[in-house]
């Protein structure tokens, strides 16, 4: 899984847009900047599976154009001879 150092940017961006979205439904959340340790921790775990589940989608994704691609791709043809 992503290390968690990684997922501190994103994490702060990705709650502050929850925020934003909770304060849009008269819901309110506490900033970035007054989270206590504990809750920011919970916070970048929390972007750590977002950037994992993007890295798997990213890759069934991928898969699945590769067996798209194989199966559009004109098929060999054969000479007068019998060879490919």
């Amino acid at each position: 899984m992503t290390t968690m150092h990684h997922a501190l940017p994103l994490a702060r961006h990705y709650y502050e847009a929850r925020r934003e979205v909770l304060a849009a439904a008269s819901t309110q959340a506490t900033p970035w900047f007054r989270l206590n340790p504990d809750e920011r921790a919970v916070a970048v775990v929390e972007a750590a599976i977002i950037q994992e589940a993007i890295h798997r989608a990213t890759e069934e994704h991928t898969a699945l154009l590769d067996v798209i691609a194989a199966r559009l791709a004109p098929a060999p043809t054969t000479s007068r001879t019998g060879q490919v």
